[in-house]
């Protein structure tokens, strides 16, 4: 069943209260934005989320650092209390154009870039575009958590098995249909080492986000980012190895999907780079240990 705004929970709608809509590419795009009381001109932190959550991922990241920086958390088009439009693609080029339209809108120039899982891509993307001389904002760091953008390499789940096959697709989709509810948490709780970090308050607005304007229709198609890093392999991974900013890798070491050699190949292919491993943290170590993540993002901005 689909949720629509009168049937969230009283945390979803404190959580919808806190963000706002903006008009992006023609639909809704909900961020969640903060910035320091008193500071007109405070550095911006773009925060850009993963597959198959949203912006809420980052809510303790942002409670550590909104008292110094402007944070901007938005959810990408299909993803948690933005529109999940049926007759749209969901390419990572698409997200990439959005978060550019959105940054624009919010009159933000420059940006340190955050990202994590799905949302290392669009990242990716970005760094592209700035690579071409066409990317309307300035990227002043960039920092990149577990996320799998050497998609070959990762380990992924049965159900990423299921939507990665056009033999097994059909399964996956009805899968999403029928039986997503009560295991969606659940399944997200297993790639973590620290599983309690989600609240049963939090499980509850996790799953009216993936619900809401009938989200788990839609992941089957917000998946076909898999096969676009691979298709985009070269570009992506390109801009990230000759991006000419600070970057960092912050890698959790308990991540049984973007797992402990993906985050060391990487850091091997861009020797530049910062890289720091988080110990006993797992795939959604931002929700997991949100102080060790924002201080690993602070001292590093700071230094810029």
């Amino acid at each position: 069943m689909t949720r629509a705004v009168e049937q969230l929970s009283d945390a979803t709608r404190a959580w919808l209260a806190a963000g706002r809509h903006e008009p992006v590419a023609g639909y809704r795009m909900f961020v969640h934005e903060r910035r320091p009381a008193g500071d007109q001109t405070p550095p911006a932190i773009l925060l850009v989320h993963g597959y198959p959550t949203s912006s809420y991922d980052w809510r303790g990241v942002v409670e550590r650092l909104s008292s110094r920086y402007r944070t901007i958390a938005p959810d990408l088009l299909g993803f948690g209390l933005s529109d999940k439009p049926e007759a749209y693609s969901y390419s990572l080029f698409q997200q990439a154009d959005t978060v550019v339209e959105l940054l624009g809108r919010l009159g933000v120039r420059a940006a340190h870039v955050v990202s994590h899982d799905l949302g290392t891509s669009v990242h990716c993307e970005l760094l592209a575009r700035a690579a071409e001389g066409r990317l309307a904002f300035e990227v002043l760091t960039s920092t990149f958590l577990n996320g799998s953008m050497l998609q070959w390499l990762a380990h992924i789940t049965p159900f990423q098995e299921q939507l990665a096959s056009n033999a097994t697709l059909p399964q996956a989709m009805e899968f999403c249909r029928t039986v997503m509810t009560g295991v969606y948490v659940p399944a997200l709780q297993g790639l973590m080492r620290r599983p309690e970090a989600i609240t049963p308050e939090d499980a509850r607005v996790m799953e009216d986000l993936l619900r809401y304007q009938d989200g788990h229709l839609r992941l089957a198609a917000l998946a076909g980012y898999m096969r676009e890093r691979y298709l985009h392999a070269d570009r992506w991974l390109g801009a990230l190895e000759a991006a000419p900013m600070p970057v960092q890798f912050v890698w959790a070491d308990g991540d049984p999907i973007a797992h402990l050699e993906m985050g060391r190949e990487l850091a091997r292919r861009s020797p530049k780079a910062e890289y720091h491993e988080l110990s006993g943290l797992g795939h959604f170590f931002l929700i997991e240990d949100p102080a060790a993540v924002a201080e690993k993002i602070a001292r590093f901005v700071a230094k810029r």
